[in-house]
């Protein structure tokens, strides 16, 4: 039997829905218990609805075995349904406001939501979907945050990798330098010393040839005047004189050469320390070094991040917090927390300039006021003026434009003093820093010259 005719058979002639408490009257039409008491409630004669057979209250007793057949059916129905009532086995058409979930026409009278607020799914569906809508916005919002979050995240895996090529690269012909004059030293040493060696080694030999021939004359004045002495008297006496002038030409006692020997001491004693002291005339030492992770993407930086050059062009980089990312600003790599600290600036050229100390805590995103209030100590150039971006600016008062700002910072006394370096006279100084680490600070808006930090002079210094 199909499905359709089976649920037909099983249902109730007068609420249409399957058997509850079904029972079997005389006439053999099956109704639900419930139903018929109700439809013989009104006072009348019991009679079948359906065939008007006469039949009484005693005839109401529960089909056990149909009963079976009913819940079996439902059971099935609930299993093989997913949009009936787990309950009743009845499609679902209401939802239920108490408990959010979906109910049957039976649910409303019967069951786990009886005496709940049910209303149509329709409405129901409306409803929810539009408070779902308003609740998706905000998990939108954040889905699009993430997105974008990943996306800077992707960028920054790509920029890492970047700079781990490009200061491999860096450090790989660094290293290439320091072993190129190594090997260059080497073999100059080794020269200098295979020079001396065969220099000092020459004039042995020539000692040792020189020695060879006095010892070969002595050797033969010897025999020869031995051989005399063994003659007869008169042959003997004859050539007495000759003889004897033989004996006065007596050579000098032999002596070592003084400084004969290879100079072991000049060629390795201190070996390492006069290479490395060498070593300084390749080697340059910068006192800052710039921050490319600080560096706005209008900023080209040299391969040793010395020099800043603002450019026309926008460079693609992650926007990482470190990094500012309106105005052309940046930090050196090093903050410092106290002691003194100096470095040299080249601003030769360069028409829009702003150089000093930063507190490590001024923020990175957004338009900064360069003021100490904000974190700032500064000079710069704009439109010909040159000011101390004090709070109010002063003017600078100055005999010369300056090629090259000198900045001795001070922690310990909480103070950075400008200078012009071929100048005597301070150009300004802040005396009120409060922070616990400042940066070395560079703004640069010109785009034909850059700012460029001089290197300082190194000294090799034996303390004795």
């Amino acid at each position: 039997m199909s499905t359709r005719r089976l649920e037909e058979d099983l249902s109730c002639p007068l609420c249409g829905k399957i058997f509850q408490q079904p029972v079997v009257l005389f006439c053999r039409h099956r109704f639900c218990k419930p139903c018929l008491e109700s439809s013989w409630s009104g006072g009348g004669d019991c009679e079948c609805p359906l065939c008007c057979q006469p039949s009484s209250k005693a005839e109401l007793m529960v089909n056990a075995s149909l009963e079976r057949s009913c819940q079996g059916f439902l059971m099935e129905q609930r299993k093989n349904n997913p949009f009936a009532c787990k309950e009743h086995g009845e499609t679902l058409s209401l939802f239920c406001l108490e408990d959010l979930q979906p109910a049957c026409a039976s649910c409303k009278s019967s069951g786990g939501h009886k005496g709940h607020r049910l209303y149509s799914l329709e409405e129901a569906s409306q409803d929810c979907k539009a408070e779902l809508n308003t609740a998706l916005k905000p998990l939108q919002e954040k889905l699009k945050l993430f997105r974008d979050k990943k996306l800077t995240y992707d960028q920054t895996a790509e920029h890492i990798k970047r700079q781990a090529e490009h200061a491999e690269t860096k450090i790989r012909e660094e290293f290439e330098a320091i072993h190129q004059f190594l090997r260059d030293e080497e073999a100059t040493r080794l020269s200098e010393l295979k020079q001396e060696e065969e220099e000092k080694s020459q004039t042995i030999r020539q000692k040792i040839d020189e020695m060879e021939d006095e010892l070969t004359s002595l050797t033969n004045t010897i025999k020869f005047i031995e051989k005399e002495m063994s003659s007869q008297d008169i042959p003997f006496l004859q050539n007495y004189k000759e003889t004897m002038k033989r004996t006065w030409r007596v050579p000098p006692d032999p002596e070592m050469i003084s400084g004969a020997l290879v100079d072991v001491a000049k060629h390795i004693g201190s070996l390492k320390f006069n290479i490395w002291e060498k070593m300084k005339n390749i080697i340059q030492y910068t006192p800052v070094i710039l921050d490319p992770n600080t560096a706005a993407s209008c900023f080209q930086l040299s391969e040793d991040l010395t020099t800043l050059q603002c450019c026309p062009q926008i460079f693609k980089l992650p926007n990482n917090p470190e990094r500012f990312d309106v105005s052309a600003e940046m930090l050196g790599s090093e903050g410092f927390s106290s002691g003194r600290h100096s470095w040299e600036v080249e601003v030769r050229g360069n028409t829009y300039w702003v150089i000093g100390v930063a507190s490590h805590s001024v923020k990175r995103k957004g338009k900064n006021v360069l003021t100490p209030a904000e974190g700032f100590w500064t000079i710069r150039l704009r439109n010909g003026e040159y000011k101390a971006c004090s709070a109010p600016w002063e003017p600078l008062t100055m005999s010369r434009q300056p090629e090259v700002v000198r900045v001795v910072l001070d922690m310990d006394r909480a103070k950075v003093t400008f200078f012009d370096p071929k100048e005597r006279t301070p150009l300004y100084t802040f005396t009120d820093i409060i922070t616990t680490q400042v940066f070395p600070y560079f703004c640069s808006a010109c785009k034909d010259y850059p700012l460029k930090v001089l290197p300082a002079t190194v000294l090799v210094k034996v303390d004795r």
